[in-house]
């Protein structure tokens, strides 16, 4: 089924399989899940996960948390799916962190121009065994060789650029040839990625009309080059 751009909102609950092994959802969060579920039924191992993005989502909310990690590392599809709706321990910010907790990255490419907080704990990605990279500009991110199959996972947020008073709302839309720009620089890595996931984050891609746009924009472009 079509994706109805216009109709799109903002939904805690939304996540959607299309075409060409895409997903799109709003709250970040869903996209461990969702990483998970694939691993899980196509029996993969580890992967290379290149995280476009404003936001650096590397808060991790398992820390200090001995039940809440047993519980992670011995969850099957339907523990992960409920532990994830639940939003206690994967949150929109918190997702990444669980991702390197069940070994299900061996590296972790950043791309992210948030300036008030920082990558993965480096004493996380050191006990479970997972290389992170932070990438100055879209160059280095787009040259990447990454060591296993890829996850390609995009926020549209990256392309506002937030206010000063607003971080969320107040910000100003990439204009579309800026976007376009982008998507091309990366394109080869959305096309040989074995999952693309991607996130609306109504309420912080600017106004609603401004991540419908987005939406409408980037999502068909993806499952072209991806069909």
């Amino acid at each position: 089924m079509a994706v109805d751009y216009s109709s799109l909102e903002e939904d805690v609950d939304y996540f959607e399989s299309l075409p060409a092994d895409v997903w799109l959802m709003d709250d970040h969060k869903w996209a461990f899940f969702i990483w998970e579920q694939h691993r899980l039924k196509t029996g993969g191992a580890r992967y290379s996960l290149m995280h476009a993005d404003y936001h650096w989502d590397s808060n991790d909310d398992f820390r200090g948390e001995s039940e809440a990690q047993a519980e992670l590392a011995e969850a099957d599809a339907d523990g992960l799916r409920d532990m994830t709706a639940a939003s206690e321990y994967v949150r929109y910010d918190s997702f990444i962190a669980p991702a390197v907790r069940r070994g299900l990255v061996s590296e972790v490419h950043f791309y992210c121009l948030q300036t008030d907080s920082e990558p993965l704990d480096a004493d996380l990605c050191e006990e479970f065994g997972a290389l992170q990279v932070s990438h100055p500009d879209v160059g280095s991110f787009a040259a990447v060789v990454a060591t296993n199959p890829v996850i390609f996972d995009l926020c549209l947020d990256l392309f506002n650029r937030p206010g000063k008073e607003n971080m969320d709302y107040g910000g100003t839309r990439w204009s579309d040839d800026e976007v376009l720009e982008f998507l091309e620089a990366v394109k080869h890595h959305i096309q040989a990625a074995e999952l693309v996931t991607i996130s609306l984050s109504f309420g912080h891609s600017g106004p609603e009309s401004d991540t419908r746009h987005l939406a409408k924009l980037v999502v068909p472009r993806v499952l072209k080059w991806r069909q």
